[in-house]
């Protein structure tokens, strides 16, 4: 696919944003179109891309945060996204959360998804960097306090939610190694001189 997405689960991707190529930007939403995708979430807080949704008739959320380095994604941004999520569906919608290029932020929110939708903190994570390999999810972490906190809200069952973060970063470390994540800084070194207009 020229658009920037990878599929997680039949109904939800992740992913980046349209290419700034006139041609190579339509034919994205084309393709977008082409596979049904009903709804998307952006995470962007530097650009957004309404009008284009909203001519394509697709649902649109924006809920732009940053990505640098430090960065915590409150959790109403992803309280936002889920909800967003659940909409979709409960109408046999598909997702895509996406942001810039792909790496971060929409991934960390496709990752909350899935836990909304049940899956264990390990299992959200591999799918995502099964789906997307340049994906680095730094904000996993936020989005679980996220979950537990709905969760606690609801009067959910007690769960040791400090266990889950403490396996998960465990599990991030051992996924991520220093080649893994030379790869994923050689993607975004890429992405940004593309962005600044110089030669790759």
């Amino acid at each position: 696919m020229l658009a920037n997405l990878n599929w997680v689960t039949a109904d939800l991707a992740v992913g980046g944003d349209l290419d700034y190529d006139g041609q190579v930007m339509i034919a994205q939403v084309l393709e977008i179109i082409d596979a049904d995708i009903t709804h998307i979430i952006d995470l962007r807080c530097e650009a957004e891309d309404s009008e284009i949704w909203e001519a394509a008739k697709i649902a649109y959320l924006s809920v732009g945060t940053t990505d640098e380095d430090g960065h915590v994604v409150p959790p109403e941004v992803f309280d936002k996204g889920v909800r967003f999520a659940r909409r979709a569906a409960r109408n046999g919608g598909k997702v895509l959360a996406h942001c810039h290029m792909g790496i971060n932020r929409g991934p960390s929110m496709g990752f909350a998804i899935l836990l909304d939708r049940g899956y264990s903190p390990i299992e959200a994570f591999d799918m995502i960097r099964a789906a997307r390999p340049q994906a680095f999810i730094a904000y996993a972490q936020d989005a679980l306090a996220a979950h537990a906190a709905r969760k606690r809200r609801k009067g959910a069952r007690s769960v040791d939610w400090e266990a889950q973060a403490v396996a998960l970063e465990q599990h991030i470390e051992a996924e991520l190694t220093a080649s893994k994540v030379g790869c994923i800084r050689h993607i975004m070194r890429e992405n940004r001189k593309r962005d600044l207009g110089q030669s790759a």
